[in-house]
């Protein structure tokens, strides 16, 4: 498994407990508010807004974003044959140690290898989780996506052999008003003997369902049935319903989302009450609560019939109205009151802004993932004459130094790491000297970010990039390209930062490069004099 694709399952994993936490916090605590403000019960825009917060969660936690430093930032490491061994994080340029990756184990001196074996299956074991999590997820996402495919083939098999299409002139009770409003959403009116509940099907070419029973009902009673189903229409509520089942499918692993989902589905039949029900007389809220006891009554023959005929395998939901919390009693209770309780505009901002607030915290407590090489215990052996090293090539075409190492600043009050390099966005960076890259990654602090190992202890650490264009592993010549300048990370602008790095440690670049003072601003030699730094003399 590459690195870049093993953060990629990482970030998954994590979005996906983060989505669970968010949903579960959510739930909760619109359970708790709901006691206290029963108004929110019937808003729908408050269910959605939760759906809504736990989506953005998971979006947000999968996107490779800048982190906040609430949560570590993990590093994965590859492990060697013999060893767990890692080379050292490093302090970010920007901000300090705070925001800088930490490595999956310590860089120390060689472990033996019977130690250190357990640690590194332990490792590979773990490496393979956010995979099979995939795997896991990818097969209950098709199992309930067929369920759904399945529920929607009997529904148009039922709508097909047992239904049959009339006209609105031909139920009686219907009065012209509301002949007029079907006619003028396109409806499609059918009927069927079938002992089912009144019922909307359909988004972009939508059916109302009236069963022969309802005939049964005062003609006053089937109106106001009927209006319901209408004003579910006019308040696009199969459209809601539709898209929280989508989120409800694509979180098919979190009960809390599918419970959110399940008090949406209440919230839109009893927002809907209100609407029918607003500014009626309480002989009509009657009528409408002994219509809906009617429903309930089709519903248990409904529950009869499919025992009766197992084998048509029709819906199980077909004949269902929405009770949810409340149950038929408090539903009707809640219909014949005059003012059922409602929520004001300041009580659903409120709302809103606490499930975005806790999305927003899902999201910061999410931890960044980045790559980091590991180099293999080196043997022990008397080490070579040390040699002087070969000097670098710089890593832009055009060179001019805005700022020099050591130089002391508000953003980098412990004093600047490296030297950074005046470079428009998409400005080629290239390989100092040759070696391999032995990280290519991202983190909150440095952005895209590229390290190449030169041997003999010395490495380059180039960030702020707007991409890498290399890969771990890679092996490069000096002057290869490696990416391309940008200001990603905590940068105040496009620019280059180069940091020359030996035996886990930060040095001078001037060390390295060629003539670097003659490439420097003025400006920048200035800030460096006027704090008692040497300026860098030529190699």
């Amino acid at each position: 498994m590459t690195p870049d694709l093993a953060i990629v399952l990482l970030r998954f994993g994590a979005a996906c407990a983060g989505s669970l936490a968010c949903a579960w916090v959510l739930a909760a605590l619109l359970r708790l508010a709901a006691v206290r403000w029963p108004a929110l019960a019937a808003h729908r825009s408050v269910w959605l807004l939760a759906q809504g917060a736990v989506l953005l969660a998971f979006v947000l936690a999968c996107a490779p974003l800048p982190r906040a430093a609430l949560a570590p930032a993990l590093a994965l490491a590859p492990i060697a044959a013999d060893t767990a061994d890692a080379d050292l994080g490093s302090d970010a340029d920007a901000s300090g140690p705070a925001t800088a990756p930490i490595v999956a184990t310590q860089a120390a001196t060689p472990a033996a290898p019977h130690a250190a074996r357990p640690m590194v299956d332990a490792a590979h074991a773990l490496r393979w989780l956010p995979a099979a999590w995939l795997a896991l997820y990818l097969a209950g996402l098709g199992w309930h996506l067929a369920r759904r495919l399945r529920a929607r083939r009997r529904w148009q098999a039922l709508l097909r052999d047992h239904t049959r299409p009339i006209d609105a002139a031909g139920w009686p009770a219907l009065d012209d008003a509301q002949r007029r409003r079907i006619g003028a959403a396109g409806l499609a009116l059918r009927t069927t003997d079938l002992p089912v509940s009144p019922m909307l099907l359909g988004i972009l070419r939508p059916c109302l369902l009236l069963p022969a029973q309802l005939a049964q009902l005062p003609a006053g009673q089937q109106r106001l049935v009927v209006e319901h189903e209408l004003t579910h229409r006019r308040r696009a509520d199969p459209l809601w319903l539709a898209v929280s089942g989508a989120i409800a499918l694509l979180f098919w692993f979190n009960r809390p989302c599918r419970r959110l989902d399940d008090l949406l589905r209440e919230a839109v039949e009893l927002g809907c009450d209100d609407a029918v029900l607003r500014g009626r007389a309480a002989t009509e809220r009657q009528g409408y609560a002994a219509a809906l006891v009617a429903q309930l009554r089709l519903q248990l023959q409904w529950q009869a019939h499919r025992q009766a005929h197992r084998q048509a395998h029709w819906p199980a939901d077909a004949g269902a109205p929405a009770f949810g919390n409340l149950g038929v009693a408090g539903r009707v209770q809640r219909m014949r009151s005059a003012t059922p309780p409602r929520l004001s505009g300041r009580g659903r901002a409120l709302v809103g802004l606490g499930a975005l607030g806790t999305a927003g915290v899902a999201t910061l407590l999410q931890p960044a993932f980045s790559t980091a090489a590991v180099a293999p215990a080196a043997p022990l052996s008397v080490p070579p004459a040390p040699t002087a090293p070969e000097p670098w090539r710089y890593p832009l075409d055009r060179v001019r130094v805005t700022a020099l190492y050591g130089v002391r600043s508000p953003s980098v009050p412990q004093g600047h790491h490296g030297v950074d390099f005046a470079a428009r966005r998409g400005t080629p960076v290239r390989a100092v000297a040759a070696g391999t890259v032995v990280e290519a990654a991202f983190n909150p602090a440095w952005g895209h970010y590229v390290r190449v190992d030169h041997g003999g202890g010395a490495s380059s650490l180039l960030i702020h990039l707007d991409r890498a264009a290399v890969a771990y592993g890679r092996r490069v010549a000096a002057g290869d390209l490696l990416g391309t300048a940008g200001a990603s990370g905590r940068a105040t602008g496009p620019h280059l930062h180069l940091e020359y790095w030996r035996d886990g440690r930060r040095l001078d670049p001037a060390a390295m490069l060629v003539d670097l003072s003659a490439h420097a601003t003025p400006t920048a030699l200035a800030r460096r004099r006027a704090q008692g730094h040497p300026i860098p003399t030529d190699l």
